[in-house]
């Protein structure tokens, strides 16, 4: 096995070990069995919006189309405005659509006029001359219709590709602008699917509705203009059957959509246990849990099975009871067109009979396919005002600063700052303290304590409710936002590394760098040698999080990247808690190069790192309760005293273990 192999199998394997808890504090045996019901019902309360889209083949009507089989819009009149709005940016290639829709229209509407024609005219007495003059000019009419029906379908193709083209991106770029508040509430699944899945809705309802609606109106509209122009009384059979056709098409749909629903339900709980299973494998083979999950496995995919034999069943039922009803309508209208014809001796030829019956099914199928057309429609447009509410989110920036710097000297102040995520729960409360610049602040305490959302207040992720911050004597809110960040360098305890190169990843920090730069940097970081070791060195792949890296080397390449931006003011929040005794040491080292002349704040959680800081500042449930140097703290005999105490006694019983 490779070493990066090695490397990637124990990362998994720690990421699997849970965290040192107190084993008998607030336990409950009973109430902290794993109830695998609840899970499921409070998984299904807040399940992913991912997980309700159908991402089968979306080329085909009825089974099989992708469609979302969830709510409808709430706003479909301003949601349908705006994205007419989209549209209107291509007003000319809708107008050649339009166009295109009718001449179709108006061109099959004249085939069953010319073939009743051919019937009566020439056929009926035998003139093979005329016969052929009108199958010429079928022919001609069936080649233009088809040109036309092209250019039309290509041309809406280019206009909604384009439309939704745009819609992504103003998505994608409004997701650049928000404030990380917003993915803070948001699950990243229904994120991700606001610009797949729904947008890919919105395409399906423009490629197909646009097109179809509007041609089966025409069509509609010009086969019962014919009809009755044939014959009122035959016209009239037809109409009568219409109410029937759509009571039966509404109620199958309904039922075949509940199906639908019912199925995607199935799906997603396959779907969760497969992707629980794969992520969780280890596990599983180690309490020897394969019988189980198999036949929890087997149990919903039967269900899955029932259900989509059930939707299946009831959608494949519409065309054959359509077609059905057609071919009663052309047994009716023939035995009354002959009736008509014979008993009655009213005007009616063999002709006009076959050319209703034609008529007839040229205005029965639209209506087949409204249904669907409908559907396709709401689809869309629930798809469309989740974008759009995506894209209506406040801007980040919106209530930007103005004042920009080319550098801090690094001094930065918190004045009485409180700050909750949520108004009526706060997690900082009146935190008061300074960093002069270029001194090295550490910030340490329990878990939950606040510590790394001072890191977040300071770098604006969040405005703070009351009080205020400073760097240099100015209210960070007077700082534009990205001046501001590109000031201030962070390297996180979990590092993610982003697909591509290791060069690319380093350049990340400043695009403008040259190589040599970047050289120099991963020098300084110690990262240089195991970089070289690489099999194609700055070249070398990184996968998608940088996966086939350690820990430690990630925070390696994360420190370079960080030295590389030379920020005025630097944070390590916990930056050597996840990785092994030898390779702190290097990112010690490095940290410590990095430091030197900056304003840098620390959050560690082995005390014995932060020693030689300028201040250590205690924070115990949002409190700032002890402030001073190490060895100050040290002799209040404190919070901080019993923190640093106790992790000695854990090391001195480490090493004796």
């Amino acid at each position: 096995m490779s070493k990066q192999n090695t490397k990637k199998m124990n990362q998994q394997q720690n990421r699997e070990i849970p965290k040192r808890v107190d084993p008998y504090k607030d336990f409950n045996h009973k109430e902290s069995i794993l109830n695998k019901e609840q899970v499921k019902k409070r998984n299904e309360a807040t399940k992913d919006y991912s997980k309700e889209m159908n991402k089968t083949n979306s080329g085909q009507r009825g089974p099989g189309r992708s469609m979302y089989l969830g709510g409808k819009a709430k706003n479909t009149k301003g949601t349908a405005l705006r994205i007419w709005n989209y549209l209107g940016r291509y007003k000319a290639g809708l107008i050649v659509v339009i166009i295109g829709v009718i001449i179709t229209s108006a061109l099959s509407a004249l085939i069953p006029w010319l073939f009743a024609k051919a019937l009566d005219d020439y056929i009926w007495v035998f003139d093979y001359e005329g016969a052929a003059y009108i199958a010429i000019l079928l022919v001609f009419i069936a080649l233009i219709t088809s040109f036309v029906r092209f250019v039309s379908r290509y041309t809406m193709a280019i206009i909604s590709q384009r439309t939704v083209k745009k819609i992504r991106k103003d998505a994608f770029d409004k997701l650049q602008n928000l404030s990380v508040n917003y993915y803070d509430t948001n699950q990243p699944g229904d994120i991700v699917s606001r610009i797949t899945n729904d947008v890919d809705l919105i395409s399906n309802s423009l490629s197909t509705f646009t097109i179809e609606m509007f041609g089966s109106i025409v069509t509609l509209v010009v086969s019962l203009f014919m009809m009755f122009y044939i014959n009122w009384a035959l016209a009239v059979v037809v109409i009568l059957f219409v109410p029937l056709m759509i009571f039966f098409t509404m109620k199958v749909s309904k039922v075949t959509r509940k199906g639908f629903v019912a199925q995607q339900k199935h799906l997603g709980s396959l779907n969760s246990i497969t992707e629980e299973s794969i992520s969780g494998l280890k596990v599983i083979k180690l309490y020897g849990q394969e019988s189980n999950i198999i036949s929890e496995y087997e149990l919903k995919n039967n269900e899955l099975r029932k259900a989509g034999f059930k939707a299946q069943v009831w959608a494949g039922i519409i065309m054959p009871v359509i077609n059905f009803m057609n071919n009663f309508i052309y047994l009716i209208i023939v035995s009354i067109g002959g009736f008509l014809a014979i008993g009655t001796r009213v005007a009616i030829t063999v002709g006009d009979i076959s050319a209703i019956t034609m008529y007839a099914r040229q205005f029965i199928q639209p209506i087949a396919n409204l249904a669907q057309l409908f559907n396709s429609l709401q689809q869309g447009l629930a798809g469309a005002e989740r974008v759009f509410a995506l894209i209506d989110e406040e801007d980040e920036y919106a209530n930007d600063g103005e004042i920009e710097v080319d550098k801090f000297n690094g001094c930065v102040k918190f004045s009485n700052v409180t700050f909750g995520y949520e108004k009526d729960k706060i997690v900082l409360n009146d935190i008061s303290f300074e960093a002069p610049a270029g001194e090295t602040v550490a910030i340490v305490g329990p878990t939950g304590s606040g510590k790394t959302t001072i890191i977040n207040l300071l770098n604006r992720f969040y405005d703070i409710n009351s009080g205020s911050i400073e760097i240099d004597n100015k209210n960070i809110q007077t700082y534009k936002k990205d001046n501001l960040r590109k000031k201030i360098g962070v390297v996180l305890q979990d590092t993610s590394l982003f697909s591509g190169t290791v060069y690319e990843n380093i350049v990340y920090g400043d695009l403008t760098a040259s190589k040599d730069q970047v050289i120099e940097a991963a020098k300084m970081a110690n990262a240089y040698d195991f970089i070289m070791k690489l099999p194609h060195g700055f070249g070398s792949e990184v996968y998608e999080g940088g996966q086939n890296f350690s820990q430690g080397e990630r925070q390696l390449v994360s420190i370079a990247r960080t030295i590389l931006s030379n920020p005025n003011i630097l944070i390590l929040d916990e930056a050597t808690s996840n990785v092994d005794t030898r390779t702190e040491s290097k990112i010690q080292e490095s940290m410590l190069t990095l430091m030197k002349g900056r304003t840098s704040f620390v959050i560690a959680h082995r005390l014995q790192t932060i020693r030689n800081a300028h201040k250590i500042i205690v924070i115990k449930e949002g409190v700032l309760i002890e402030s001073g140097t190490h060895s100050e703290l040290l002799d209040q005999k404190g919070f901080y005293y019993d923190l640093y105490t106790t992790q000695f006694k854990d090391l001195v019983n480490d090493l004796e273990g």
